[in-house]
């Protein structure tokens, strides 16, 4: 089960950038709003924490949904 996108609420969601690495080349899958939440996966399991980007200009748009991993490696561009 996906989470669902709601309505934009900028306050707290960060606008970013998504690309997509494909056999090596980046691909730019757009600009959206990022937020953390948790999402119930099945019934009666814990929810997983994931970090959703949807679409700045198609709010319907999921660009990306992933779950959190302890030691996947988040960061942020510097620049």
């Amino acid at each position: 089960m996906m989470a669902q996108p709601g309505p934009h609420q900028t306050t707290d969601k960060k606008r970013v950038k998504v690309y997509e690495l494909r056999h090596g080349d980046w691909f730019d899958r757009g600009t959206g709003f990022c937020f953390a939440c948790f999402v119930p996966v099945e019934e009666g399991q814990p929810k997983e924490p994931r970090v959703i980007v949807d679409s700045e200009d198609q709010p319907n748009r999921r660009l990306l949904e992933t779950k959190i991993i302890k030691d996947d490696g988040f960061q942020k561009q510097q620049g």
